[in-house]
């Protein structure tokens, strides 16, 4: 008797002649396999590590992240809430402190609504997001439901992966068994799991542009933000021009972000410089830099800003109104 999820082992890693990529439906039942605990461990190395030796195409992505939305959020419908969903997975060497939350922040403080999650998984540099929420007088959620009522009193909300969606922060955790990220660092951050109608997520390599490009596209994501960021965050580089792939409306675009700065930054990689920068009581050019570079983009993304200028100007102004408050 065939094993249920055999097939889309052998699908995958039949050879190069014989082997293809997954589509869109079959990368969900597959997943639903491993999200349930159906499919067993060994079959689940072997997809994850199949999936990353092909390279990943949009229909197996799309397919992985409806899964997870089944598995976490049956019924939803996507792009229904005017939530900015704002994912946080970074992990690696080059993230160091997280200034895209305070431009998150930012963004709660003037009326938008940021909805951020996430599990920063071997992170060697810096510090998690989670840890840095007390500098901006936030706490982790500790489900979905607490999020929503948040971002209903007060616009922003993180949630902790592990606290809507423990078997996913397991499978990331793989990565120290598997020795490569997998398929899953890449569809955690599509998930959207409180259904927002925009997402803004960072990438670290180039190559996942287009992957996540193409998957939002078919997952008919109403709006989408993607940039090359810190560490692989929604965090704008401001010391190089940078530019921004979106969805919107089905329509992809791209925009050109200058740089703002020159040369590198050193600062205490702490939750109190964070706190003192949040606070005003120290004053930092490339904090500043970051914070509004971030937001600015963020800020474009949701159409408040029609150009590039306009919405670094807007930016700015959000964020001297919060130091002289």
């Amino acid at each position: 008797m065939t094993d249920t999820y055999a097939p889309y082992i052998r699908i995958l890693g039949r050879g190069p002649t014989n082997s293809r990529h997954l589509t869109r439906e079959e990368a969900r039942f597959a997943f639903r396999g491993v999200l349930t605990g159906e499919m067993a461990d060994m079959q689940v190395g072997a997809l994850l590590l199949l999936l990353r030796y092909r390279s990943e195409n949009p229909e197996e992505l799309a397919g992985i992240v409806e899964a997870i939305r089944d598995h976490i959020n049956p019924g939803a419908v996507p792009g229904k809430a005017d939530i900015i969903d704002w994912p946080s997975y970074s992990s690696g060497k080059s993230r160091r402190l997280p200034w895209f939350l305070l431009s998150a922040k930012l963004l709660a403080d003037n009326g938008l609504k940021v909805f951020m999650h996430g599990f920063n998984s071997h992170l060697e540099n810096g510090l998690l997001t989670e840890d840095c929420l007390a500098a901006i007088g936030e706490s982790p959620a500790p489900s979905l439901a607490t999020a929503r009522q948040n971002l209903d009193t007060g616009n922003f909300a993180y949630l902790p992966l592990e606290n809507f969606c423990p078997k996913l922060k397991e499978l990331l955790q793989i990565r120290s068994v598997l020795g490569v990220r997998s398929i899953v660092n890449t569809a955690v951050k599509l998930i959207n799991p409180l259904a927002a109608k925009m997402i803004f997520l960072g990438i670290f390599h180039p190559a996942y542009i287009t992957l996540n490009v193409g998957a939002g596209t078919l997952l008919d994501q109403p709006s989408l933000g993607v940039i090359k960021g810190g560490g692989g965050e929604a965090e704008r580089n401001i010391l190089k021009p940078i530019k921004l792939y979106q969805v919107d409306g089905g329509e992809q675009k791209i925009s050109s972000w200058p740089a703002l700065r020159k040369g590198k930054a050193d600062y205490p990689v702490t939750v109190d410089y964070l706190a003192d920068i949040w606070q005003g009581r120290i004053s930092d050019d490339y904090a500043n830099a970051m914070i509004i570079g971030t937001a600015a983009q963020a800020l474009y993304l949701t159409g408040r800003a029609a150009t590039v200028a306009q919405a670094e100007q807007l930016a700015h102004d959000y964020w001297v109104r919060h130091l002289t408050s």
